[in-house]
């Protein structure tokens, strides 16, 4: 006897965790999570950025940890990958997931676009700016 599959949330090839916050499962926990790991990073190498998982579910797409450095003798950013975990499980997953350039979204965002993604998502009715007027 055949079960019957829901078919997957298409990922657009260039999503970012922004764009995807309407598919996520737990929006605010996954997000919360992907910082945490970005956080991490940027302690680590001083900088951080993360680009989606686009072959895995929408609902808790996979993710990858980068950061990006200047080379000394050329002045060129040179990105390095730090991690790719499990949307999922927020666990590692193993090297040769990473490898595989068409697994991830060519669009980053940075730790400081995160963090604010995820303050919108704890408190959707803030003002977007700080300057607006307060009741």
């Amino acid at each position: 006897m055949a079960t019957k599959r829901v078919p997957p949330t298409p990922i657009a090839v260039d999503a970012t965790i922004a764009d995807m916050v309407e598919t996520l499962d737990k929006p605010v926990e996954y997000v919360r999570r992907v910082l945490e790991k970005l956080e991490r990073c940027k302690r680590a190498h001083g900088d951080a950025q993360v680009r989606v998982g686009v072959r895995g579910r929408a609902e808790a797409p996979n993710y990858l940890i980068e950061y990006v450095r200047e080379d000394k003798k050329t002045l060129e950013r040179v990105t390095y990958q730090d991690a790719a975990y499990s949307g999922s499980t927020h666990r590692e997953l193993a090297p040769h997931h990473i490898a595989e350039a068409r697994n991830w979204s060519p669009e980053e965002m940075n730790i400081t676009a995160v963090s604010a993604l995820i303050g919108r998502l704890r408190n959707p009715r803030a003002p977007s700016s700080r300057f607006a007027d307060e009741d």
